[in-house]
């Protein structure tokens, strides 16, 4: 097991977190077939990432071993008027353009037929979330009483949260008669995470020497997804999928940030979805996704009150939501050789409005994605296809947390009128190679 654990954690090193992610902090889908119908898989066996999706479905799949490259961006802008009363006017007020970068993220899938009617699999897939604020972006009190130049958050150097989980899937499936199957994966995980520049909210931490800029850390945890299709008629088939709450282990160097001692679990996630093809060469795809991030105490639990502080049990998350997704995907083969897809997802809010303060380096804003994707078949044997999607900026807007509380020492009175302002805008383009054998 420390070798294994050792294994994930060294490739989670290599797949940087991305800038935001889709879906919270889950991305749209995973693998080009799903990438560019905005992540329809449950009900699809085009592909080997049912590991990642619905592992009932790789068993129709055959022989078959795909590996992908994908540039992900996201880019944040946070706004703060403090409306500070003299002679503060102006302080704490900042509009905040996050360190916009391209940031790489890779995929593998494959897939064996080891009997008729039997295969096994790996699917390798990750998710995460995070964006990085520059330093001295917006004036702040300092302990002396003067004004200094800090980050969006008050702190020192920049502001930054990131969230790095890589799952290795090993995956089983099997057929149960003509039109029936099942599957399983194993879901081996590796997380990492790491905060920097938020070192204010120290007197509101159990732990405040593990809250803040203690570098990469990490943890591991093993979970289980199981799922079943059911291609009900020549056009229409079914499958559904689900993987419960992943325990992982302790992240120790920030038990005085994450709730419940350093705990970030990977949430629930319950997929069902159907493919209806009317022609042989058009596919309507739609799925509904749920995430269970409410369960997960270091991003579901309320934002802090002042009752319980932070890293204690049962103590303040950024009062996450279960997100509940529809995903809607459009396949066309043009030629024995060519197909082209398109799709659209909504999905509902990550945290309320009233929530925006305590998401400002988690700003999951997403409420829209929009993709493309074509594939071309070189041979028999072998496919490349490429893939692009946009999420629209979407704003969401509160009080300002940190105004109050500065108000409060400035003035002995708290100040209920500052806002804050979070949104998001993000692109990935991705191209992928998969051949049968």
């Amino acid at each position: 097991m420390t070798t294994t654990w050792r294994t994930l954690v060294s490739a989670a090193a290599l797949c940087p977190a991305l800038a935001a992610a889709d879906n919270g902090y889950f991305q749209i889908g995973y693998g080009a077939e799903a990438r560019g119908l905005a992540g329809a898989a449950a009900a699809s066996t085009r592909d080997a990432f049912g590991g990642a999706s619905n592992p009932a479905t790789t068993v129709w799949v055959g022989d078959r071993m795909e590996g992908n490259f994908i540039a992900t961006r996201g880019d944040t802008q946070m706004v703060r008027t403090a409306n500070m009363p003299p002679p503060a006017a102006g302080l704490l007020d900042t509009r905040t353009d996050s360190i916009g970068r391209w940031e790489p993220l890779a995929e593998l899938a494959v897939s064996r037929v080891i009997a008729p009617g039997l295969s096994a699999g790996l699917a390798a897939y990750s998710n995460g979330a995070g964006t990085y604020f520059p330093a001295d972006s917006t004036p702040c009190p300092s302990p002396t009483g003067a004004v200094q130049m800090a980050n969006a958050a008050c702190g020192t150097g920049r502001s930054i949260t990131t969230i790095k989980q890589l799952t290795v899937a090993p995956t089983v499936s099997k057929q149960l008669g003509e039109r029936w199957s099942v599957g399983a994966s194993l879901l081996l995980t590796a997380q990492q995470f790491k905060a920097e520049g938020v070192q204010p909210l120290a007197p509101q931490s159990a732990a405040p020497q593990h809250l803040s800029n203690q570098g990469v850390a990490s943890s591991f945890g093993v979970g289980v997804r199981l799922g079943a299709y059911w291609s009900a008629t020549d056009t229409l088939s079914l499958g559904a999928a689900w993987s419960p709450r992943t325990r992982m282990g302790r992240i120790k160097a920030y038990e005085g940030l994450l709730a419940d001692h350093g705990r970030l679990d990977v949430p629930m996630n319950l997929l069902v979805g159907l493919q209806w093809s009317p022609t042989e060469a058009l596919s309507v795809l739609l799925d509904y996704q749920r995430i269970g991030y409410a369960g997960v105490s270091g991003l579901g639990n309320r934002p802090f009150e002042g009752s319980v502080l932070r890293g204690a049990a049962g103590g303040p998350g950024n009062g996450w939501k279960d997100m509940n997704v529809v995903k809607l995907g459009v396949r066309y083969q043009a030629t024995p050789a060519l197909r082209l897809s398109a799709g659209v997802s909504a999905n509902s809010a990550a945290y309320a409005d009233a929530a925006t303060s305590d998401n400002l380096n988690s700003p999951s804003t997403f409420r829209r994605h929009f993709t493309l994707g074509l594939g071309y078949a070189t041979s028999a044997r072998t496919e490349w296809s490429v893939f692009y999607s946009l999420a629209p900026a979407h704003c969401t807007s509160g009080p300002s947390a940190l105004a109050a509380a500065v108000g409060a020492q400035l003035n002995g009175v708290s100040n209920p009128w500052g806002r804050e302002s979070l949104a998001t805008r993000q692109q990935s383009l991705g191209v992928q190679y998969a051949v049968r054998f």
